[in-house]
């Protein structure tokens, strides 16, 4: 068994994430440079208070300012824009929001050009490139043939993803997510996953649990 893990980890090399260590330099450096920008991201976030129209135009026009200074614009803007938003909250280039009434907890990280629709994040979860979170499995009814889908209305919910959850990159969520689980790369979780689940495939099982040999 030794052996098979040398072999499994021939070529990586370990890595820290210093952005969330409890007292790290860079995130006082990040909250400083934060109250800079106050004068920009205060206003366009009680001025997209409004409607969900002008925070969305807000979300994606501010999605495209570089990873640096772009992570601690959006940080400052998402801290006062949001229903709630905790501290240490990064969301990468091209990440847009679609609605402003979500929560998203602290120590989150949330990856290039992901979509997150009605989805409350707890703390420490981690979100890959090019997700998508919809608002449920249910925003469009096509069960009539003699109407277009488009005018067929539909429904929608708050989903949850749950604390210490790492979500991989291109997967699509429209549904829970409990506590410390594991959503595999590509994977389309359709049902609720359960805590510290891992899931994998289209439409997303369980292939194994955290913790187990």
């Amino acid at each position: 068994m030794q052996n098979g893990g040398q072999e499994r980890d021939k070529g990586y090399s370990e890595i820290e994430y210093q952005q969330f260590r409890a007292r790290s330099r860079m995130r006082s450096v990040m909250s400083a440079i934060g109250v800079l920008f106050w004068p920009l991201t205060v206003p366009l976030a009680l001025l997209s208070r409004l409607s969900d129209v002008i925070f969305r135009s807000c979300s994606e026009f501010l999605s495209l300012i570089p990873y640096f200074p772009g992570v601690i614009v959006r940080q400052s803007f998402y801290r006062f824009a949001l229903e709630s938003c905790g501290h240490n909250v990064i969301v990468e280039f091209g990440a847009v929001f679609i609605y402003r009434n979500v929560s998203v907890g602290s120590n989150v990280l949330i990856g290039r050009f992901s979509i997150i629709h009605h989805c409350n994040i707890g703390d420490y979860v981690l979100i890959g490139e090019r997700c998508t979170f919809l608002s449920g499995s249910r925003q469009h009814r096509f069960e009539h043939l003699d109407t277009p889908i488009a005018l067929q209305g539909g429904q929608r919910r708050y989903i949850r993803i749950g604390r210490d959850v790492w979500i991989g990159s291109h997967a699509v969520v429209m549904d829970d997510v409990g506590d410390g689980a594991v959503v595999a790369a590509a994977a389309v979780v359709a049902r609720p996953v359960e805590e510290r689940t891992i899931v994998a495939g289209m439409p997303a099982k369980p292939v194994s649990r955290r913790g187990q040999v």
